[in-house]
This record gives structure tokens, sequence and C-alpha cells, in this order.
């Protein structure tokens, strides 16, 4: 009796540890048959159903470059910008992938743009955008706050979850947004009468101030509001730097339905519609001024390029285009944002496999 419960004893431990030993092989002969699959990909579709967590959450934050474009670039090509007035913003992301290789994704940026004809123009020019951009004397700044949602697509597309990532993957993105904005400039010492500015050398908002006639019944034109609805579309790289963490380098264009990001679209308005604000009439035109507000340097104005008031009053002196336009409402505004994030990845599927018995 007791020769049989010891021999069923032996065959009972030999089951169990051969049904051990095959879970484990079963267990780590995939992940190797996975990583084999992995060094020998050259393209397509592979699939590791099973293997890490495959939809899985992640959350980043970077360090972001804008550059503006707009009626106040160097020139007036679409693409046009003055690279030395990009300026540096934060962003922090999260996303969660839906299907493998495509994310939805959540977003706050905030960032600074700014523009000067100062820095962008040339009086001595014989171009007349050059020459027309440094006459015009305008110049701003606006901190962008943008809440934005969207999709993004992996290039190369796999079902490894987590741990079955690419080292590099390409991306592309599109949502939509929203931002909250308010482009400000400098006010000068006097307006063109010579009145007294009371917030000289501050940084003052101009979209209240009605630059373009916005408040003026008479004038009639439309006011431009603190919100914008945004495009952002662009394209990225993926690096893989461990198993929980990514560097994502990204860059990514905002259209705007706006055309006021920089305060600046339509034509200018008779100085004598403004009245009694001396601050609007002297914000909505700068030609006349002898000093760079920002920097202080003297503006040389040649003989011919100022009239009664400035160099584009109308009926007299120097006008960018003959029907007194002060921008170019025939296109938005719009800036480009580049991106360096860094990604961590929840793994929990990830976390648990590497517990060993």
């Amino acid at each position: 009796m007791r020769k049989k419960l010891l021999i069923s004893f032996t065959l009972l431990l030999l089951v169990v540890c051969a049904t051990d030993s095959f879970g484990q092989k079963r267990r780590y002969g995939y992940n190797k048959s996975r990583n084999k699959k992995y060094s020998n990909y050259s393209g397509g579709r592979t699939s590791y159903r099973g293997v890490g967590n495959t939809n899985y959450w992640t959350v980043g934050a970077s360090i972001n470059l804008l550059n503006y474009y707009g009626d106040l670039s160097p020139n007036d090509k679409r693409f046009s910008t003055n690279y030395g007035e990009t300026k540096f913003g934060f962003g922090i992301t999260g996303s969660r992938m839906i299907y493998p290789g495509i994310f939805f994704r959540a977003g706050y940026n905030f960032g600074t743009i700014e523009g000067d004809d100062f820095e962008n123009g040339d009086g001595n020019s014989e171009n007349a955008s050059q020459r027309g951009r440094y006459l015009r004397n305008l110049h701003f700044k606006n901190n962008i706050h943008e809440l934005s949602i969207g999709f993004e697509a992996d290039m190369i597309p796999n079902n490894g979850g987590v741990r079955g990532r690419f080292p590099i993957n390409p991306y592309l993105f599109a949502g939509v947004a929203v931002i909250a904005h308010s482009p400000k400039a400098i006010a000068p010492d006097f307006d063109q009468a010579g009145n007294p500015i009371d917030e000289a050398g501050e940084w003052v908002d101009l979209r209240d101030l009605g630059t373009e006639g916005q408040n003026i019944d008479s004038i009639g034109a439309d006011p431009y509001g603190k919100f914008a609805f945004v495009i952002p579309i662009g394209l990225g790289l993926k690096f893989k730097l461990h198993h929980n963490f990514d560097l994502n380098f990204e860059i990514g264009l905002r259209y705007l339905f706006t055309d006021y990001i920089d305060d600046v679209s339509g034509g200018y308005v008779d100085l004598a519609s403004f009245g009694d604000d001396n601050l609007a009439r002297a914000m909505s035109e700068r030609g006349a001024e002898t000093t760079h507000v920002i920097s202080g340097d003297t503006r040389t104005l040649n003989p011919g390029d100022t009239g009664t008031t400035g160099p584009y009053t109308h009926g007299s002196g120097y006008d960018i285009n003959s029907d007194h336009s002060r921008g170019g409402p025939d296109q938005n505004d719009f800036y480009l944002t580049t991106q360096i994030r860094l990604v961590y990845i929840f793994d929990k599927k990830g976390a648990t496999r590497g517990k060993f018995r």
C-alpha cells in the first residue's frame, strides 16, 4: 500500500513539474520567438498578440519653440519668419492607444510669439515690402494658451504594446484646438499730436483698444475675440529610451481661424476717429516715432517719409499700399511649434511580467 502511494505521489509530482516547465518554456520561449521576429523585422505589420499592454496610457512633458508667420513677418511670403524671434514654451500631453499604432491624445501648450517691423524691415531698402515694414513700425508679442485634442498615428504599426515598440517610429498627428490669446505692444511716450501717454513704456493689451477701428461705430470693423479655433497638424519621431520612456521630436503647424494674432489685418483708420482715446490712436499708427520703443535705437526717417502726423496719415507721406492697408486680410496668421517631449508609458502588464518564482 505504501509502495503504491509512493508511486502515485511520484507520478503526480512529475506531472506538476512537467506542466510548470512547459508553461515557463512557453512563456519565455514566446518572448524569444518575438525577439527573433523583432530583430528580423523589415517592414509591414507584425503581430505580437497577448504580449504586454496593448491599450496603454502615456503622459509627457515638452519644451517648445514657437515661430510666428503673419503680417509682421520679414516679407510677404506665406512661410516667412524671423528665427531670431523664436520663443520658448512648454507643454503637457496625455494619450491612450485605442488601436495598435493609433492614439487619442490631448494636451496643453503655452508659449509666446512675437513680431517687430523695426527688426524685419529696412528703411533704406529699394524693396517696397522691406521699406514699408520699417516705416509701418508696428510690433507685438502674444502669450498663447492652447488646449487640444486629436489623434496620433504611428507609421510603423504593431500589436506589441509597450514592450513591442520599435526603437524609432515616425508618426503623424492632427486635431482641433482652442487658444486664449491677447496681443500686446509697448506704448510710446506721446501720441501723434504730442499728448503724453500715461502707459508709456508699458506692454498694453491691443485687442480692447480697437486699433483698426473695432470700437468705432462709424468704422464698422468686426472686433476679434480672446479665443480662437486652431487646427494643429504635423509629424514627429519617437525614440525608445526604455520600456517605460520615449523621447519625441515633433513639429506642428497651428493654422488659425483669425488674422489678429498680431493685432494687424485690415487698414488704417482716420486718427481723428479715436476722439479722446490718445492710447488707441498712438498704438494704431506708429510710423512717425523716431525711437524704437523696445531697443531704444533711433529710427532714421528719410525726407518725404513723414507727413503732418506720420508716414501713414491719409493723403500724405508713405503708405505700404495705395489703399492705406495696415495688414493683409486675405490670409490668416499661423505659428509653428517645435517640441522635444519626454514621455512616460504606463505598463502594468509589463511590470507584472517581470516577477519570477
